[in-house]
């Protein structure tokens, strides 16, 4: 059959495309490859741009490259955030991972509710974890979480009074010595960069020195105390359990808290191996209202403001109160949260302590927060020291007539 016009135009043009891609075919597929050779490459640089510049304006640029490099991870970063109020004195930024995890987040309080609850939350785990050496004042949380309280002025109401601005930097990957030395470099530079924009005034905190690290505590056993930030554990009247046992030392100069606690070293009646028997802890500053320990009775720590500090005393916890460097300071010893372990049998039922073995836990305690307050007071240089009453022993039951 003879082929119409059309059909033999549209045949020639089948055939010059054909002819042409054949000629043409390795520019083609060379072409097709750059560009996927130009896409994947864009990508890839993309990628670490936008690393790099994430790294860079986090914080409002002012996280030292160097120390973020240490505490990060190989993962890369997803975003960053930051706020700032100059009239309530407030400050947050952080930066995250492409995972959503928190890399580096910093906040700063001033005075209030949310201080108050920040506080209570910190004060409640049993600070310190760590004590931070080089006279800073503040501490290791869990999960390194540095806390710093340098003196601030503009972060309180009453000009009359010390204040102290709590700024929390958390680097929440640092766990080796190095990325802990880093996490600590980088806590006290963001408080000096916070202390700045609050306009504090007064120094910057000092850089730790080379290879700093927060030190989470000296263990020695009770007899070894004497004479260390602890002596009040070495040389008053324990008990049995405690006698031999070990004295966890977690206290600093500078420090925001310290603690002393003297734990059993084997099982005793009331006590188990490794619990705590006795908690000695000293508190700078104004912690608020909220501070709960474990072992301390159901009440917060009386850490009340100005005329409301004064001594306490329970049979559950004893509190001092003295004045250092212009910081209220309250000294509490209580029993530890596992002591006494009466090693109850499931089914019996609880007796509660006599009033002459509540009066004895009084005495007892009022021991320990005299001793361990005066030594502190006496190593700090502080005045207004104020003790808690002596407990009023209780009346013998009269016997029954016979």
């Amino acid at each position: 059959m003879e082929l119409s016009a059309g059909n033999r135009t549209g045949t020639r043009l089948e055939d010059r495309v054909k002819d042409w891609s054949s000629r043409h075919r390795r520019w083609l597929v060379a072409g097709l490859w750059a560009l996927v050779v130009l896409l994947i490459v864009g990508y890839s640089v993309r990628e670490p741009v936008r690393d790099w510049w994430l790294a860079r304006e986090a914080c409002g640029g002012q996280l030292p490259s160097g120390d973020l490099e240490i505490v990060r991870t190989d993962l890369r970063l997803g975003e960053t955030e930051e706020s700032f109020d100059a009239e309530d004195g407030t400050y947050s930024c952080v930066l995250r991972d492409e995972n959503g995890k928190v890399v580096v987040a910093v906040d700063a309080y001033p005075e209030g509710r949310e201080r108050d609850q920040e506080l209570g939350l910190a004060g409640t785990s049993r600070p310190p974890h760590a004590v931070l050496p080089g006279g800073l004042p503040g501490f290791e949380d869990e999960n390194s979480l540095v806390y710093l309280m340098p003196e601030c002025p503009r972060a309180g109401r009453t000009p009359a009074e010390q204040h102290r601005l709590l700024v929390g930097t958390w680097t929440y990957f640092a766990h080796s010595s190095a990325e802990k030395a880093a996490m600590l470099r980088l806590a006290v530079h963001m408080t000096n960069v916070v202390t700045g924009k609050l306009g504090c005034g007064g120094e910057p905190l000092p850089a730790p020195a080379d290879g700093a690290v927060p030190d989470e505590g000296t263990y020695v056993h009770r007899a070894r105390a004497k004479g260390t930030a602890c002596d009040a554990l070495a040389t008053t009247r324990v008990p049995a359990a405690g006698r031999d046992g070990e004295v966890r030392i977690a206290i600093a100069d500078g420090g925001i808290v310290g603690r002393c606690t003297l734990r059993a070293t084997e099982t005793y009646e009331d006590a188990r191996e490794g619990a705590a028997i006795i908690e000695l802890t000293a508190w700078r500053g104004d912690w608020g209202p909220r501070v709960r320990e474990m072992g301390s009775g159901p009440d917060p720590l009386p850490m009340g403001r100005g005329i409301t500090r004064r001594p306490a005393l329970t049979e559950h916890r004893a509190w001092a109160v003295a004045k250092c460097d212009g910081d209220d300071v309250g000294f509490a010893a209580h029993w530890g949260q596992d002591y006494p372990d009466r090693h109850r049998k499931p089914g019996t039922k609880y007796v509660p302590p006599t009033e002459a073995e509540q009066y004895e836990q009084r005495v007892l305690l009022r021991t320990y927060v005299s001793a361990f307050a005066a030594d502190q007071v006496r190593r700090g240089a502080c005045t207004d020291l104020k003790l808690p009453e002596k407990p009023e022993k209780p009346e013998r039951p009269e016997k029954p007539a016979a």
